[in-house]
């Protein structure tokens, strides 16, 4: 048995979701499946540790999805974005009011698990996507036109196959859509146009297409976090240059409320996780400088070991990587899920262009035209990253020097700090 989709979805988490959302407002008549193996419908995200910081941009997007009212309802503004190098005497301060726009915020701090049961909750509402959880793919086969006349004198198909099955989806059968067939636990094919990877920054999808990725392992992890604190935050989000690495502190919606991302060598992080209360919280105060009074932490620890994936293409005949299956960065400058949103609304404007100009939503210009915009934006975002994790890292008198010229110029000069700003805020 057989179901005719335009567009399937593996993997049912953050990116997955948003993409499924994004594709299903284009048009009631744009049918979509998403796989998940996990029973995301039944079972909600626990707290992880994990808080995104989502821009003014982003925001939008969750607004055009019909998200933004439930993850408001959690969500700590950023209106002050300080950046500090460790005894440096500058501050590079951004404001958003500097910002020409009338938003007011940056952005604002949500903890994962709700961005993800807010997609979960609008998702299940959409009639025009088909939701397979738990379940998984068993067996996927890539198909054009010549493989259509390739089955006809009995000839194989690339095939992507799960171990203990066989390659043998097409038995001679015809299917319209040209683009990829997907086995799933029960036995059913869904025939699609295209085919979304949204299965994550090790995305198995990817492997098994054979697209090759650049890896960087930074020899560090992020430890997460909530904690109390004496002094409001009052709207201001702390990213803090330190010997040890750097310690981001975002505020949430309880103005005594934040949440901590400390990267620690890994060397480190182990002991630094088994500390007893007392000493982590010595350790932590003395991190932050003070700078929110007294501390308490108030929340379960979480650790991530930080790793750079980029994918060298973002296709491979109908299949697109989407999220992290595309580009995992570095959570140093809090822009993973953003730059997952820039190429999802890069796929949907490609797309929806194409419905509405009566054109093949799976042709070889718009998987080319993706490629090439959203590896341009991922390229600007991973070299910005990758930068500025490189530049606070390293221990050379010189260039720490210069960082402190750096955060003193562009604090003087509001013409280049308008750019940051904007750039922080996704405006």
């Amino acid at each position: 048995m057989s179901k005719i989709f335009d567009v399937t979805i593996i993997g049912g988490s953050f990116s997955g979701m948003s993409a499924a959302l994004a594709l299903s407002n284009i048009s009631d008549d744009l049918k979509i499946a998403v796989i998940e193996k996990q029973d995301i419908v039944n079972n909600d995200r626990k707290r992880d540790g994990r808080a995104y910081a989502i821009s003014a941009s982003s925001m939008k997007f969750f607004e055009e999805i019909g998200i933004a009212k439930e993850v408001l309802q959690h969500a700590g503004k950023i209106s002050d974005i300080k950046i500090t190098d460790y005894k440096s005497p500058f501050v590079l301060d951004f404001l958003s009011s500097e910002t020409s726009k009338n938003s007011g915020d940056f952005g604002c701090i949500i903890e994962s698990y709700i961005v993800h049961n807010a997609l979960r909750n609008e998702m299940v509402k959409r009639k025009n996507i088909t939701l397979y959880c738990p379940d998984t793919y068993l067996e996927i086969e890539l198909l054009d036109k010549k493989h259509h006349e390739e089955v006809e004198e009995g000839a194989a198909l690339e095939s992507v196959v799960a171990e203990g099955h066989s390659a043998n989806l097409l038995h001679g059968k015809h299917y319209p859509n040209l683009g990829a067939l997907v086995k799933i636990d029960d036995g059913r094919i869904l025939d699609s146009k295209l085919l979304l990877a949204c299965d994550g920054r090790f995305s198995d999808l990817r492997e098994i297409c054979q697209i090759d990725t650049l890896q960087k392992k930074y020899q560090q992890t992020a430890i997460v976090f909530n904690i109390s604190h004496q002094k409001p935050h009052e709207n201001v989000a702390y990213e803090k240059f330190l010997p040890g690495g750097p310690l981001a502190i975002l505020p949430m919606q309880d103005q005594h409320q934040s949440s901590i991302v400390w990267i620690s060598p890994d060397k480190d992080a182990q002991a630094i996780l088994e500390l007893d209360e007392a000493n982590f919280i010595q350790q932590l105060t003395k991190k932050m400088e003070n700078c929110l009074g007294e501390v308490k932490v108030v929340s379960e620890k979480f650790s991530y070991p930080l790793i750079l994936v980029e994918a060298q293409k973002f296709y491979h005949k109908k299949v697109l990587l989407v999220g992290d299956a595309a580009v995992g960065l570095h959570p140093i400058a809090g822009q993973g899920f953003n730059l997952a949103v820039v190429g999802i609304k890069i796929l949907a404007d490609l797309i929806k262009n194409s419905l509405y100009s009566g054109l093949k939503i799976n042709s070889h210009t718009l998987i080319e035209a993706y490629n090439k915009k959203y590896g341009f934006e991922a390229k600007k975002m991973i070299i910005a990253t990758d930068i500025l994790n490189s530049l606070f890292e390293t221990k050379s008198v010189s260039v720490s020097l210069a960082r402190d010229l750096g955060l003193g110029l562009v604090n003087k000069f509001t013409k280049l700090k308008k750019i940051f700003i904007k750039a922080a805020g996704g405006f």
